[in-house]
């Protein structure tokens, strides 16, 4: 008879999650884009990003003005807003924080990939939206909510089927054992009845389906993923951090909509901007 550590040896052949979220932890890097931290960043933002259109339109590595009217109209309001401000530029893929007369930061980010994503008749569009929004609340060490849309896009890319898992459902298995949640975790139960949760962070693969934890059980969370830390502005788009298995993504568009900084950068930003702080996105 096999001892329950030789039978979780056996017999877990869950695949390790590449941390990817919330925001596009998941995404791949586009091939051939440039990263744009390879261009020299503006020594100040008060001249190079608020000087007139004529000046701004010679200096494409400061500022690349948006080509549409709604892009224009977010920029216009950033530039005639005086209080702090955070600004980020979709085209540039770039942030800067303004305050008064001076800019205190001035870095790359990653933004939204721009592309569309169907599944089961469910659609999302994953782009960083334009418009002004606030920082509405900041977060050390964030824990990332999975998303529905992060399993469809595994179900899809690697043709497996999407299973909803329930409290009371049991999730038979081809080997005989079973999928189940106990006490409000996500596990799997052997044939003696030995249960044992599945660890945060990894995803639930078994016989060519992927199982989705129902929200709130803490296979449902991943720790790490966005980084430090977050500023949150409203209907899960983020600015955050990033993690091993993205960090060179910054300056693409390899996001799912969030706002994406290297982790240097993140800290500053967070240490000095306050909750309520406009962000101009353009």
């Amino acid at each position: 008879m096999l001892t329950a550590y030789k039978w979780q040896r056996r017999v877990f052949t869950v695949l390790a999650v590449g941390l990817v979220g919330a925001c596009g932890f998941f995404a791949p890097n586009p091939d051939g884009s440039l990263p744009l931290a390879t261009r020299t960043p503006p020594a100040k933002a008060s001249t190079a990003v608020f000087e007139s259109s004529e000046d701004v339109a010679t200096k494409g590595s400061a500022l690349v003005l948006p080509a549409d009217s709604e892009g224009i109209r977010v920029y216009r309001a950033a530039r005639n807003h005086k209080g702090a401000k955070i600004l980020v530029s979709t085209e540039n893929r770039w942030l800067w924080y303004v305050s008064g007369n001076d800019t205190l930061i001035s870095a790359p980010v990653a933004v939204g990939q721009g592309n569309n994503f169907e599944f089961n008749g469910k659609k999302w569009k994953f782009t960083t939206p334009r418009g002004k929004r606030y920082v509405v609340k900041k977060e050390e060490n964030p824990i990332w909510t999975v998303p529905l849309w992060h399993y469809y896009e595994k179900a899809s890319h690697r043709g497996l089927d999407a299973v909803h898992t329930k409290e009371g459902e049991k999730y038979a298995l081809e080997d005989g054992t079973w999928i189940e949640i106990r006490d409000n975790e996500v596990g799997r139960v052997n044939k003696f009845g030995n249960f044992w949760p599945f660890t945060p962070g990894i995803e639930i693969i078994f016989d060519g389906k992927i199982f989705i934890p129902p929200v709130g059980t803490p296979q449902r969370r991943v720790p790490d993923a966005l980084g430090p830390y977050k500023l949150d502005t409203g209907d899960g788009y983020l600015i955050h951090g990033t993690n091993p298995y993205n960090k060179d993504s910054i300056g693409l568009p390899a996001s799912h909509g969030c706002v994406r900084m290297h982790n240097v950068d993140l800290e500053r930003l967070y240490s000095m901007v306050e909750e309520k702080t406009p962000v101009f996105i353009f």
